[in-house]
């Protein structure tokens, strides 16, 4: 059975990749450390580091001890957690990763129906794309992502609770406004997007050059859609972003969809997380919240619309 002690000094060790800053990180000497290294091996009957000119290097065995330990010590900080929150009857912390577009129409509406129902419930947010959100996923730094829902490598389970049209849009007063636009007219005039490892930029550059059109002009590479309805009505640059957002009253007025049925990008938003992941109690929450918003938000934007 594995010594839980070895197993921490081990994960610090292969962070720091450097036995001494390793154990004075640990406050434990160098050799105390070697000695649990070799009596982690020996119980693995198997090698974890490996020489690599005059540092060190970590087997594919340590890699993927490495990986399991890092996610066992999540769990070990989750379980505390979990146990505080029942003993203290509070509400808990929740940690949140959420797409650029999703906070404009649906974290709002999810903070307020928790703050009704939950008080004493924290949440931790973390803004930022699909690509960058999931990497603090995988590493277990938050524990769901709110926002479209995309193909990842890893397993994931994922809940859909609406459904969002991605458009182009402009302010009221770009030359394309109000009227239909092509392809290669689109192409002529200035965007603000998100980085090409995002799946809505890869979506729209497909577009462009399945169609044989230059691709989109980019003046501005963004890395969170929260600000750019504000930077669309000001700066006079198209960008891609959801419908939803431009039935928000405070946009409603400023912007405005340029048609061109070939640029709508249907997809699924909802919440994601890890395959296998505990739900605290308080996650859950989230997550319940979260669908009965965005349930109520899609039918409110097919009035708004339809009107």
């Amino acid at each position: 059975m594995l010594n839980n002690r070895d197993l921490d000094y081990f994960v610090t060790a292969a962070q720091m990749m450097n036995l001494r800053l390793a154990s004075q990180n640990l406050n434990i000497t160098q050799p105390a450390l070697s000695k649990s290294i070799t009596r982690l091996e020996r119980e693995l009957n198997i090698k974890l580091f490996k020489r690599a000119g005059r540092g060190l290097e970590l087997t594919e065995a340590g890699r993927i001890l490495y990986q399991r330990g890092i996610a066992l010590q999540s769990s070990y900080l989750e379980i505390g957690e979990i146990m505080n929150e029942l003993s203290s009857g509070a509400g808990g912390i929740v940690r949140v990763g959420v797409s650029g577009s999703a906070t404009q129409f649906l974290l709002p509406e999810i903070c307020k129906m928790l703050q009704s129902q939950v008080p004493n419930m924290k949440l931790e947010i973390q803004i930022g794309m699909n690509d960058v959100l999931f990497t603090l996923l995988e590493r277990h730094a938050i524990d769901v992502i709110i926002g479209p829902l995309v193909n990842y490598d890893s397993p994931v389970v994922q809940l859909p609770v609406t459904a969002d049209r991605v458009i182009v849009a402009a302010s009221r007063d770009h030359p394309l406004a109000g009227k239909p636009a092509s392809l290669r007219e689109l192409s002529r005039y200035g965007w603000i997007l998100p980085a090409k490892t995002v799946s809505m930029r890869q979506w729209l550059d497909k577009m462009f050059y399945e169609n044989h059109c230059p691709p989109p002009d980019v003046k501005v590479e963004i890395s969170s859609l929260a600000s750019v309805p504000g930077l669309i009505a000001k700066s006079g640059l198209l960008s891609f972003l959801s419908e939803n957002i431009l039935v928000e009253e405070e946009f409603l007025s400023r912007l405005i969809r340029i048609d061109n049925d070939q640029l709508v990008m249907e997809r699924r938003v909802g919440i994601t997380w890890l395959e296998g992941a505990f739900l605290s109690p308080a996650t859950q929450k989230v997550i319940d919240v979260t669908k009965s918003v965005g349930q109520k938000m899609q039918t409110e934007a097919r009035r708004i619309l339809e009107d």
